[in-house]
Protein backbone atom coordinates (compact mmCIF):
# COMPACT_ATOMS: atom_id res chain seq x y z
CA UNK A 1 0.00 0.00 0.00
CA UNK A 2 1.42 3.51 -0.81
CA UNK A 3 1.85 6.03 1.85
CA UNK A 4 -0.16 9.16 1.37
CA UNK A 5 1.76 12.01 -0.98
CA UNK A 6 1.37 15.05 1.27
CA UNK A 7 2.36 18.61 -0.59
CA UNK A 8 5.73 20.30 0.30
CA UNK A 9 6.67 23.49 0.89
CA UNK A 10 8.77 23.46 -2.41
CA UNK A 11 6.05 22.07 -4.37
CA UNK A 12 2.98 24.85 -3.30
CA UNK A 13 6.24 27.79 -4.25
CA UNK A 14 7.01 26.01 -7.43
CA UNK A 15 2.59 25.94 -8.36
CA UNK A 16 2.64 29.62 -6.92
CA UNK A 17 5.32 30.42 -9.26
CA UNK A 18 2.69 30.18 -11.72
CA UNK A 19 0.54 33.10 -10.43
CA UNK A 20 -1.49 31.06 -8.98
CA UNK A 21 -3.01 31.79 -4.74
CA UNK A 22 -1.60 29.64 -2.27
CA UNK A 23 -4.86 27.73 -1.84
CA UNK A 24 -4.82 27.71 -5.87
CA UNK A 25 -1.46 26.35 -5.41
CA UNK A 26 -3.10 23.42 -2.64
CA UNK A 27 -6.05 22.58 -5.17
CA UNK A 28 -3.78 21.76 -8.16
CA UNK A 29 -1.43 19.65 -6.05
CA UNK A 30 -4.13 17.65 -5.08
CA UNK A 31 -5.79 17.82 -8.41
CA UNK A 32 -2.46 16.35 -9.90
CA UNK A 33 -2.74 13.31 -7.44
CA UNK A 34 -5.75 12.38 -9.26
CA UNK A 35 -8.58 13.46 -6.49
CA UNK A 36 -11.72 14.62 -7.49
CA UNK A 37 -13.44 18.13 -6.12
CA UNK A 38 -14.83 16.76 -3.68
CA UNK A 39 -11.80 14.14 -2.06
CA UNK A 40 -9.99 17.69 -2.07
CA UNK A 41 -12.95 19.93 -0.37
CA UNK A 42 -12.73 17.06 2.06
CA UNK A 43 -8.75 17.28 2.47
CA UNK A 44 -9.47 21.14 2.46
CA UNK A 45 -12.06 21.35 4.90
CA UNK A 46 -13.78 23.25 2.26
CA UNK A 47 -17.28 23.14 0.53
CA UNK A 48 -17.20 21.47 -3.00
CA UNK A 49 -18.51 24.28 -4.62
CA UNK A 50 -15.61 26.68 -3.29
CA UNK A 51 -12.86 23.90 -4.85
CA UNK A 52 -14.87 23.61 -8.18
CA UNK A 53 -14.52 27.94 -8.44
CA UNK A 54 -10.68 27.08 -7.07
CA UNK A 55 -10.76 24.77 -10.61
CA UNK A 56 -12.13 27.10 -12.73
CA UNK A 57 -9.61 30.35 -11.92
CA UNK A 58 -7.04 27.91 -12.15
CA UNK A 59 -7.75 26.51 -15.44
CA UNK A 60 -7.92 30.22 -16.38
CA UNK A 61 -4.59 31.21 -14.94
CA UNK A 62 -3.07 28.43 -16.79
CA UNK A 63 -4.69 28.98 -19.97
CA UNK A 64 -5.79 25.18 -20.12
CA UNK A 65 -9.00 23.53 -21.01
CA UNK A 66 -9.08 20.69 -18.12
CA UNK A 67 -8.03 19.13 -15.37
CA UNK A 68 -5.49 16.57 -17.13
CA UNK A 69 -3.37 19.44 -18.58
CA UNK A 70 -3.51 21.14 -15.33
CA UNK A 71 -2.16 18.17 -13.55
CA UNK A 72 0.30 17.91 -16.61
CA UNK A 73 1.50 21.68 -15.90
CA UNK A 74 1.95 20.83 -12.33
CA UNK A 75 4.02 17.64 -12.85
CA UNK A 76 6.25 19.54 -15.39
CA UNK A 77 6.67 22.33 -13.07
CA UNK A 78 7.11 20.52 -9.62
CA UNK A 79 9.56 18.68 -11.42
CA UNK A 80 11.43 21.43 -12.59
CA UNK A 81 11.61 23.04 -9.57
CA UNK A 82 13.19 19.65 -7.76
CA UNK A 83 17.14 19.25 -7.56
CA UNK A 84 18.21 16.37 -9.35
CA UNK A 85 19.68 14.85 -6.39
CA UNK A 86 16.11 14.88 -5.13
CA UNK A 87 14.08 12.91 -7.81
CA UNK A 88 13.24 9.95 -9.00
CA UNK A 89 13.16 10.15 -12.95
CA UNK A 90 10.85 7.84 -13.23
CA UNK A 91 8.51 8.64 -10.11
CA UNK A 92 6.82 11.78 -12.05
CA UNK A 93 5.59 9.95 -15.14
CA UNK A 94 4.39 7.08 -12.83
CA UNK A 95 2.22 9.39 -11.09
CA UNK A 96 0.87 11.06 -14.76
CA UNK A 97 0.33 7.50 -15.74
CA UNK A 98 -1.66 6.77 -12.75
CA UNK A 99 -3.74 9.88 -13.11
CA UNK A 100 -4.39 9.49 -16.41
CA UNK A 101 -5.68 5.66 -15.73
CA UNK A 102 -7.53 6.74 -12.81
CA UNK A 103 -9.58 9.69 -15.24
CA UNK A 104 -9.80 6.75 -18.00
CA UNK A 105 -11.62 4.36 -15.59
CA UNK A 106 -13.90 7.47 -14.28
CA UNK A 107 -14.75 7.62 -17.83
CA UNK A 108 -15.44 4.01 -18.46
CA UNK A 109 -17.41 3.74 -15.50
CA UNK A 110 -20.67 4.13 -17.16
CA UNK A 111 -20.27 1.35 -19.47
CA UNK A 112 -19.04 -2.01 -17.65
CA UNK A 113 -17.82 -3.93 -20.36
CA UNK A 114 -15.49 -1.36 -21.23
CA UNK A 115 -14.69 -0.37 -17.90
CA UNK A 116 -14.03 -4.28 -17.69
CA UNK A 117 -12.33 -4.44 -20.92
CA UNK A 118 -9.97 -1.60 -19.14
CA UNK A 119 -9.09 -2.82 -16.33
CA UNK A 120 -8.08 -6.13 -17.61
CA UNK A 121 -5.44 -4.53 -19.79
CA UNK A 122 -3.96 -1.54 -16.60
CA UNK A 123 -3.54 -5.42 -14.71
Amino acid sequence: MHSPVLPTQRSIKALVSLKLTPREAEVLFWISQGKSNHDIGIILGAKTGTICKHVEHILGKLNVENRTTAAVVAFETCRSDTPASESSPGQSWAAVAGFITTQLCALCSDDPDLYGEFVRLIA
